[in-house]
């Protein structure tokens, strides 16, 4: 098999190829699209944690899990006079700008459900179609985007006191279906977005974001400065959907663990591959090597060989000689952002976020 990156994530992981980049059962009663071109995660409404739909938030109301046409199928009721639930995905322009949204409803006609678009899931709705009364009837929409853009949020609202039930959801990027279709613009993009000049982006700058060469909208770059004060440098994660945004952030003030952009973030004022670090690999510890507390880590003296005195910097029980790191935990996704679950994690090809893993200790010190 060859290897293949997953440009989603934007994470460097190497997988077999897959057959398709998501799988999704065949919607034969709304035309399926080709393998792949799913954007949505759970089409079906299948996956239940409990009494709340896993891949969808519920904004507001509440919701159940009902039975529909088919007793192989499940659908989801919007119960409440006003009920809502969203996905926020995280398509891009580069994975295409023409969707199509298809859906199976029944919908009473002392209901008003509708379906609205959120370019960038900031709150503000570029689009709203109406969902008609009917009882399960598939409808289809075809809408494009206007270039760049970073993620779509889905939202499907019900008003009213009828019955509203939605099944078999899926959008799907759909090329060719979308000629002479006015684009939906979703306005100036926000911070950590996709961009190509300086014009899409709320903050006036478009700046390379990574090691590959991305432009992303940021707060500052080596043309535009930082008052006293502060640096350049990560602020705390947004949206999973979008990479950690760089702007400007008080100078110093990121431990061991956290990333970094440059070395005046850390308080060791040491950033190693853009994590704070105690050491730099190119120039080691003396004896000892310098080398990566876990992977994305920090870099430290000889971790976990039991070797760092009291109050030198440790990442787990394991890098110090009293077997004793005193700090709190560090949880992080696989492109290094700090996360308090899974859902903080950018999704894989399979449209599934995380894993938010505990990873060691943050801002450690040894007793």
């Amino acid at each position: 098999m060859n290897p293949w990156w997953s440009r989603r994530s934007r994470v460097l992981r190497w997988w077999p190829a897959p057959a398709c980049l998501v799988a999704a059962a065949a919607l034969s009663q709304l035309g399926a699209t080709d393998c792949g071109g799913g954007i949505t995660r759970d089409p079906g409404f299948d996956l239940w944690c409990g009494q709340l739909l896993c891949a969808w938030k519920v904004e507001h109301g509440d919701v159940r899990r009902v039975a529909t046409w088919h007793e192989a199928d499940s659908g989801v009721e919007l119960v409440d006079a006003d009920t809502a639930i969203e996905q926020f995905t995280p398509v891009d322009h580069l994975d295409g700008t023409c969707i199509r949204f298809d859906l199976i409803a029944d919908v009473a006609e002392t209901a008003q459900a509708e379906l609205s678009i959120d370019i960038y899931g900031d709150g503000t709705v570029e689009r709203t179609y109406p969902i008609p009364t009917a009882h399960w009837r598939p409808v289809s929409y075809a809408f494009a985007v206007k270039p760049p853009f970073t993620g779509i949020r889905f939202e499907i609202a019900k008003r009213g006191t009828g019955r509203a039930v939605v099944a078999r959801m899926r959008a799907v990027l759909a090329k060719g279906s979308c000629a002479g279709l006015p684009q939906i613009d979703g306005g100036p993009a926000p911070l950590a977005a996709l961009c190509t000049t300086a014009a899409d982006c709320a903050s006036g700058i478009c700046a390379i974001n990574d090691f590959f060469g991305t432009l992303r909208c940021s707060g500052c770059d080596l043309t535009h400065r930082c008052p006293g004060g502060q640096v350049c440098g990560f602020a705390e994660p947004g949206p999973a959907e979008r990479a950690v945004p760089i702007t400007c952030v008080a100078a110093s003030a990121r431990v061991t663990g956290e990333q970094c952009v440059g070395d005046l973030e850390c308080a060791t004022g040491i950033c190693s591959h853009r994590i704070c670090s105690a050491c730099r690999p190119e120039t080691a510890c003396g004896a000892v090597a310098c080398e990566p507390a876990y992977a994305p880590g920090p870099y430290l003296c000889a971790p976990g060989q039991h070797a760092a005195a009291r109050g030198a910097p440790c990442a787990s029980n394991d890098d110090c000689a009293s077997s004793a790191c005193a700090g709190p935990e560090r949880r992080q996704c696989l492109d290094g952002r700090s996360c308090a679950t899974d859902a903080n994690c950018p999704v894989d090809d399979s449209l599934v976020p995380g894993p938010c893993t505990t990873v060691g200790i943050q801002g450690g010190s040894c007793n």
